[in-house]
């Protein structure tokens, strides 16, 4: 059998694995949740279907456990994998969710990262499967990154048409009740330090933007 094909049968059998052990653990709507969550970002090198994603927004836009939970099965899928194609959907996964998702998706993310758990460092993300794999890698580092500034950035209160929430600087382990309102400043009362500094931030926004630039 030929490297190619082999590869493709074992991450059948890691997606197969996966979704057996998600469907045997928890209550029926958190397996069904972790079920969607290995289906819309499996080995095979193809998008991933939207009635997968559809399904994982409309599970969780009622409830903040299942947002947080959603979260946690997320950041294991990103710190296991080694293959290029399940972090790169799964990174597109989590871009569609803080797009079209709940609100509390940018709370659980940021503050998930505040915590220690860097969901979105993929830093030292490798793909040594085979000889090709360093520019999807590469890509894979570049994207995330620009999601995690991106993110970074709204939660700041700077680039947002709705209310967010950023935690004080001393929150304890029960950060939700330390979250604040906070409304973004328009740009006619900023000083004008903060003026440059908010176009600093713009202008990274934009360069990390254009370095996902496919190779």
């Amino acid at each position: 059998m030929a490297p190619s094909k082999i590869r493709r049968a074992l991450g059948h059998v890691k997606d197969q694995t996966s979704i057996s052990l998600a469907k045997v653990g928890g209550s029926t709507s958190l397996s069904d949740l972790d079920v969607a969550i290995v289906k819309a970002t499996r080995h095979e090198e193809y998008p991933a279907e939207e009635r997968h994603i559809r399904e994982i927004l409309t599970l969780t836009s009622y409830s903040r456990a299942y947002v947080s939970a959603c979260v946690n099965t997320l950041s294991r899928r990103l710190n296991k994998t080694k293959n290029w194609t399940v972090a790169l959907k799964t990174l597109i996964l989590i871009h569609r969710l803080l797009t079209e998702g709940d609100p509390t998706y940018e709370q659980e993310i940021f503050f998930s990262t505040r915590r220690g758990t860097r969901i979105l460092n993929m830093s030292d993300f490798r793909d040594t499967s085979r000889s090709n794999s360093w520019d999807f890698s590469a890509f894979v580092r570049t994207f995330a990154l620009y999601i995690d500034e991106s993110l970074e950035f709204r939660m700041q209160g700077k680039n947002t048409k709705r209310n967010v929430y950023k935690c004080e600087e001393d929150f304890g382990e029960d950060y939700n009740n330390s979250l604040v309102a906070v409304k973004p400043t328009p740009v006619n009362e900023m000083k004008t330090e903060k003026l440059f500094q908010r176009m600093q931030q713009l202008q990274q926004l934009l360069e990390r933007f254009l370095a996902c630039r496919p190779t």
